[in-house]
């Protein structure tokens, strides 16, 4: 029989060569060919649910951390964002007038409104007003614009925008475009009222 010293120390080596047996197939699962497991979300099935009242509380606050312009579809309380990556800035209307516009124009006149423009929600620029009462900035049906301006938005194929928004600079100078969500996107620079030979207000 082993005194109580030779059964430890006994124990011990066959501990240590265990440790070593394992040690090998340790190492060959921390290698570079060792793929760990894949963590498996639990499909909604698995995961608790709660009581129906805790569900439409959650919901519901949920909703209310969105933003109004994305629960309602509406742009009204998104600022104003622009570009003018869709302009239209090639040959020239058939009165004469250029369609692109100069430098000097975009430094003076038509940029200035616009750097301001961002600093207002959609709400906002719908509320202003001419002298007249009439609302300054606005959408038309494309079916209002001079014959030219319709065949010419059909060949630029914005066809699947039948409404067009447009700015009012100055007494009577445009900027027309279309609203995508709510980004506008510059198309026409329109000096003389022309696009929409009406009288100005």
């Amino acid at each position: 029989m082993l005194k109580k010293s030779e059964a430890r120390a006994l124990r011990k080596m066959l501990a240590q060569k265990k440790f070593e047996a394992s040690k090998e197939s340790f190492i060959a699962k921390v290698n570079e060919t060792y793929q760990p497991k894949t963590i498996v979300e639990p499909s909604n099935d698995e995961l608790p649910r709660l009581a129906p009242h805790l569900a439409r509380a959650k919901e519901a606050e949920k909703a209310d951390l969105q933003p109004k312009a994305l629960k309602d579809g509406s742009r009204f309380s998104s600022r104003i964002s622009w570009c003018c990556t869709n302009a239209d800035l090639k040959d020239s209307w058939s009165w004469g007038e250029l369609r692109a516009w100069e430098p000097k124009e975009w430094d003076e006149i038509i940029h200035p409104p616009f750097k301001e423009f961002e600093k207002l929600t959609w709400q906002e620029v719908d509320s202003h007003s001419s002298d007249s009462g009439h609302k300054k900035h606005h959408s038309h049906d494309l079916a209002d614009l001079c014959q030219e301006a319709q065949e010419r938005w059909k060949a630029l194929n914005f066809e699947q925008f039948d409404t067009i928004f447009r700015f009012r600079i100055g007494n009577v100078e445009r900027v027309w475009g279309f609203i995508l969500q709510a980004h506008f996107y510059i198309v026409w620079w329109d000096r003389r009222h022309n696009i929409y030979p009406t009288e100005p207000s």
